[in-house]
């Protein structure tokens, strides 16, 4: 398997290998050049480093550190996907041992011990820009394409702006491009263990961003539905269907068991959907000019300004990320409140308290399903302003992912699947920070590689016509 992935480096001429020595150099010195975080170690970094210091140290799994145990108790926690990758970043150049749980919990432990973790993640954002470069290339079988594709990543400086802020985003980012590429890769080969490959990429993919979990059955679905309309070939198709969903439930059923032993439930994360659920609720008491307002505001660069000059104060106010009465804070704190009033009112227990009001939540979203499509679209605008060429890729993804569907051509929807499900998911169920969107970065390099060949082939029939009129007028 290994050495059929590595033919597929072979075949490369000599202006690609310029090209995208040209991409990944640029892409480089670019993060280079911006301006270094003072506290790359805040926020939701904290758990990731708590986790990642843990398994360096003791091999288990939990946020909270303790430098004086010599053991310590495994816990539910984030996603260990990065961390575990992080554990090793940090043992390599002993920048482990400056990471404390004083430091980590009061104003962080500086700059200095997440040297190599920014590199990390420098590195892994070029690499993603190779992975497309291939993917793109087996989907269209077009260098020019191929390098269009490659270049969307390297060059796309607002993606890479939180580069040096230790989170999982750009392992989510090179593990959703390697997503892609080892669909298009596994999809050309007949034998179904190749399969292996999708499935084992899927699963790190799912154990650094858990909101893959939710992408199983649609996944499944479409391959079944693929296997329905092979015909001839289905008992092939079958079996690779088969394979990939081996390989992607063992591990990830075998990790909820774990943690149904630590806490008696199933589950595969710590419990912050609640808190994610919430903040995405209270968008739905938006009205018809508060969505107006959220396209305005959520534009990237000057949005809010227009907003503040385009819509009343009452209206604009309610974004503000610190505004008591805004939909942020509203949603974060609304929901620790919540709990707090079940239990004073009921005596009920934090974690059956908890459970409560997160089904309080997906009521108010059953209740009302039409009003949280509707304000859905707004928030899934706010996502794509990750992309540095939003305004072209995004139009081009629709466009892209409605030609492909027409025309049932199987491996370009899903090689556009994951994307389209990052960018639907995150805003039907969480606020959809730009950065969250990260994961759907692979599908818009495949949607701006198709557009940058349209344009070039029409451009040159613009060209033919023009020299053909110059011709005959001659």
């Amino acid at each position: 398997m290994i050495g059929n992935v590595l033919a597929t480096l072979k075949p490369l001429g000599k202006s690609q290998v310029f090209w995208c020595a040209i991409g990944a150099i640029v892409s480089l010195i670019w993060m280079g050049t911006l301006k270094q975080a003072q506290h790359p170690d805040y926020a939701d970094a904290k758990q990731y480093i708590g986790i990642a210091v843990n398994l360096a140290k003791f091999g288990t799994v939990s946020e909270n550190i303790n430098a004086t145990a010599d053991t310590i108790a495994p816990a539910i926690s984030r996603e260990p996907g990065y961390p575990l990758l992080l554990a090793q970043v940090l043992k390599l150049d002993g920048s482990i041992e400056k990471i404390t749980g004083d430091c980590l919990n009061e104003q962080g432990c500086g700059i200095e011990p997440y040297i190599l973790a920014k590199w990390t993640n420098r590195l892994l954002i070029v690499a993603a820009g190779f992975v497309m470069f291939f993917a793109v290339r087996g989907i269209t079988g077009s260098p020019f394409a191929a390098i269009m594709g490659g270049m969307h990543i390297w060059l796309n400086h607002q993606a890479h702006k939180n580069h040096d802020y230790v989170i999982s985003d750009p392992l989510a980012l090179f593990l959703a491009s390697l997503l892609v590429f080892s669909i298009v890769w596994a999809w050309k080969r007949k034998n179904p263990l190749f399969w292996i490959f999708p499935g084992l990429t899927f699963v790190w993919l799912a154990f650094t961003k858990a909101i893959y979990i939710y992408f199983i059955p649609i996944a499944l679905l479409f391959g079944f539905v693929f296997v329905i309309s092979s015909r001839n070939q289905w008992k092939s198709s079958l079996a690779k269907l088969v394979i990939f969903a081996i390989v992607v439930t063992i591990p990830i059923g075998m990790w909820m068991e774990r943690n149904h032993d630590i806490t008696g439930r199933y589950q595969f994360t710590d419990n912050r959907g609640g808190i994610a659920l919430s903040t995405r609720v209270v968008f739905n008491d938006m009205g018809l000019i508060d969505g107006f307002a959220a396209l305005t505001y959520w534009t990237r660069g000057a949005g809010d300004g227009w907003a503040e000059k385009l819509f009343p104060a009452e209206v604009v106010q309610p974004f503000s990320w610190y505004d008591e009465d805004g939909y942020y804070l509203r949603g974060q704190l609304g929901f620790g409140k919540r709990i707090d009033e079940i239990i004073a009112t009921t005596n009920l227990a934090s974690q059956e308290a908890t459970q409560l009001a997160e089904k309080e939540l997906k009521d108010a979203i059953l209740s009302r399903p039409a009003k949280h499509i509707v304000t859905t679209l707004p928030l899934i605008y706010r996502g794509i302003w990750i992309d540095e060429f939003a305004v072209i890729t995004f139009p081009a993804f629709l466009i892209l992912l409605i030609s492909t569907i027409r025309r049932r051509q199987g491996l370009l929807i899903a090689a556009l699947l994951p994307s389209l499900f990052s960018l639907v998911f995150y805003a039907a169920f969480s606020l959809n920070l730009a950065r969250y969107q990260m994961t759907a970065l692979p599908g818009f390099a495949i949607a701006f590689a198709y557009f940058s060949m349209w344009l070039c082939a029409t451009i040159q029939r613009w060209h033919d016509r023009k020299k053909s009129s110059a011709i005959v007028g001659n």
